[in-house]
């Protein structure tokens, strides 16, 4: 697989979490952008899923190396969002299907990292 196509699947990903509902508490879903006493989580992660997929479309070393970085915080920040409505279960609350494609996304952007390492170009000898 195309370390390219992994990032900006990763970064893609990242973006569409943040609509994706987070959290589901008394029928109530909530997404990135509709907490009340958290501000706009969803656009941080949007900003991170813009600078995933453009590393992914740099195809250089060090481009893969701010992929990795931005990819282990998007998949961090999902993994504690997830411990937090796992916490918040016993009120009701249960962890939405944003936060699963939140994680998906760092790990495709982490892949794409380091594919981009373990791929060799090729010489072409004349």
């Amino acid at each position: 697989m195309n370390s390219k196509l992994t990032m900006i699947g990763g970064g893609v990903l990242s973006i569409i979490s943040a609509w994706l509902p987070w959290v589901t508490m008394m029928g109530i879903s909530q997404n990135g952008f509709m907490g009340d006493y958290k501000g706009n989580p969803g656009l941080f992660f949007v900003v991170l899923g813009v600078i995933i997929a453009v590393m992914g479309l740099l195809n250089k070393k060090w481009s893969a190396i701010v992929a990795i970085l931005f990819s282990l915080i998007v998949c961090g920040l999902g993994f504690k969002y997830y411990s937090d409505a796992s916490e918040a279960a016993a009120f009701g609350a249960s962890a939405g299907y944003g936060i699963y494609v939140m994680i998906a996304g760092g790990l495709a952007g982490i892949a794409g990292g380091v594919m981009r390492f373990l791929t060799k170009k090729n010489v072409v000898v004349a």
